[in-house]
């Protein structure tokens, strides 16, 4: 499995219209990308995003600079940032063996 996190860190006070920008879904169609599986986590300070894809799929996050749902999307999330986003590395996995 290939993933790929993101931290985007909030604006002090800026949890609860990061919550619903989140409740809004992605700007994108899932099913129209690589990515098998995707969760958000969000905290007083900030939002986590985990795109994860399939073993053969490198974990990048492709956006076509012609859609304009993806540029009103982050346009929305600019005064709720409290600095640039940034992507974190992978250290530990452990993962239990699921029965056949």
């Amino acid at each position: 499995m290939q993933r790929l996190v993101v931290v985007v860190p909030l604006a002090e006070g800026a949890e609860e219209q990061a919550r619903e920008l989140l409740e809004q879904g992605p700007p994108f169609e899932l099913g129209d990308t690589q990515y098998v599986r995707h969760e958000v986590f969000l905290t007083g300070s900030e939002v986590v995003f985990v795109f994860e894809a399939g073993d053969d799929e490198p974990a990048t996050l492709s956006v076509r600079a012609a859609d304009p749902s993806f540029w009103r999307a982050a346009a929305a999330w600019r005064p709720l940032m409290a600095g640039r986003p940034r992507i974190a590395e992978t250290i530990f996995v452990w993962e239990r063996d699921r029965p056949a």
